[in-house]
């Protein structure tokens, strides 16, 4: 008797942390997935205010470039339809991260990244050309 009342003893000694655990883990890959769930969400936020950003430098370049003589506007037109086609890219794998899973985002991220410093370029590069 005295050894099968041991024997329970160290049994429940050796299972009782194994069942404590699982509560604690459980809640680690709940905080887990808080922070994945926030930087997605903060990322998303930085990268559709770059976007409108983006947006509304590009639409204040085409609106200086309807007032510039022909001459100037043939260049400058070829380069706002540069930036034209970057801001459809950036905005396409934009609207694919707001579309895509909690698992799929960070995959995307470096497309995007991508998409947004081609974007960030062209503008330079054309915001340039309308200064000369």
């Amino acid at each position: 008797m005295k050894n099968l009342t041991l024997s329970l003893a160290i049994a429940l000694l050796v299972w009782l942390p194994c069942v404590s655990q699982k509560p604690a883990s459980a809640q680690q890959t709940n905080e887990h997935a808080e922070t994945a769930s926030q930087q997605r969400k903060q990322y998303q936020e930085k990268t559709e205010a770059g976007l409108r950003e983006l947006n509304r430098k590009i639409d204040s370049l085409n609106a200086k470039a309807s007032k510039q003589t022909e001459e100037v506007r043939k260049e400058l037109d070829r380069q706002l339809a540069d930036l034209d086609q970057k801001r459809a890219v950036a905005q396409r794998q934009f609207e694919r991260l707001k579309n895509s899973s909690q698992e799929a985002w960070r995959d995307m991220k470096p497309g995007i990244d991508s998409a947004m410093r081609d974007l960030e370029a062209a503008y330079r590069r054309a915001a340039a050309d309308f200064n000369k």
